[in-house]
């Protein structure tokens, strides 16, 4: 087979080609985003690969996360071909994380091999494929949200009730964080933006230099951060993995994918959970999955998600042939 999902969480593309893991005797390693269950065994890809590849955003965003890439690293752009003996390799955009990308390998039959990393609808492209590896984070039927902007809009009404009584603290993984500081932005939200931890805030300054619109950002502990914190009446961003042990006065907004009962939940008097996700749904997979027009579909079944269920579907609702992988 000409595409398939290792044991080992690696996508394999044709001949050459592995992805968000490392695979023995592959000449290159793909990274699609900075999430840690997209850079299994890096450092041995670094070493055993020819050649690593991914996008300028994630490489820096990874280097702040782990440190300096050591090896052979190529940061490739969105559509720029990279020519591998006889097999051809593309990214191509994709939303979710800053830097994400789908990857396509054209081979030497003219087989288009595409796999689409983690993304969501409507921003990505589509791009048409003859095997095509999905995610399949939500790919349960019943994992509908409505449409991103009307949540967008009860997040910033939320915000903006917080912070006429007091600070907001705000909990999200990477990416996620900086993408709630541009919507927050752009809704005319001109209050002080600090960054609890020094990884946040040098995540969200690779952000603004790939063009994200988050504005001034301040490190927490700083001068600077003191003095603009002193009235309360600021916004702090903290990573979702500290929600639990981080004790904040004022109002408290957990961002998730995993939040399904209401666009806005309220979990006690000053904690909420709002649906943001940076995740397809299942209503958007299937549509990619349609207007891919694939003869195969593998659905991601080492990552988190329901992928047993989703090829299942895309048979019985779709027609194309799917099977989850690794088994």
């Amino acid at each position: 087979m000409k595409a398939k999902i290792t044991s080992s969480g690696a996508v394999i593309l044709g001949k050459y080609f592995a992805c968000d893991s490392h695979e023995q005797g592959i000449d290159v390693r793909v990274v699609t985003h900075a999430h840690v269950d997209h850079m299994i065994k890096l450092n041995e890809s670094l070493k055993q690969c020819k050649l690593t590849v991914m996008t300028e955003a994630t490489k820096e965003i990874i280097e702040v996360i782990r440190g300096k890439l050591r090896g052979n690293v190529m940061g490739l752009k969105y559509n720029e071909e990279l020519k591998w003996n006889d097999e051809k390799l593309t990214l191509y955009y994709a939303d979710h994380i800053i830097g994400a990308a789908q990857v396509l390998v054209e081979d030497h039959d003219g087989e288009r091999l595409l796999y689409t990393g983690d993304f969501r609808l409507p921003k990505t492209p589509i791009i048409e494929a003859d095997i095509l590896v999905i995610e399949a984070t939500y790919g349960k039927p019943k994992f509908k949200r409505p449409p991103t902007d009307i949540i967008i809009d009860r997040f910033v009404k939320l915000v903006k009730r917080g912070l006429a009584k007091g600070p907001v603290h705000i909990f999200g993984f990477h990416g996620k964080i900086q993408e709630a500081m541009e919507i927050l932005r752009d809704a005319g939200i001109d209050r002080p933006f600090i960054a609890s931890s020094k990884k946040i805030y040098e995540i969200t300054q690779i952000c603004r230099r790939h063009g994200m619109r988050v504005g001034e950002v301040f490190l927490k502990g700083t001068d600077e951060a003191r003095e603009l914190t002193r009235d309360d009446k600021y916004i702090m961003f903290h990573h979702a993995s500290t929600i639990r042990r981080v004790k904040v006065d004022g109002l408290k907004i957990h961002l998730t994918g995993w939040e399904f009962r209401k666009m806005v939940w309220q979990v006690s008097e000053k904690e909420y959970r709002v649906a943001l996700s940076d995740h397809a749904d299942f209503t958007q997979l299937l549509l990619y999955i349609a207007s891919s027009k694939p003869k195969l579909v593998i659905t991601d079944n080492y990552r988190v998600g329901y992928a047993k269920i989703l090829a299942r579907e895309v048979e019985k609702r779709l027609g194309i042939k799917a099977m989850p992988m690794p088994s």
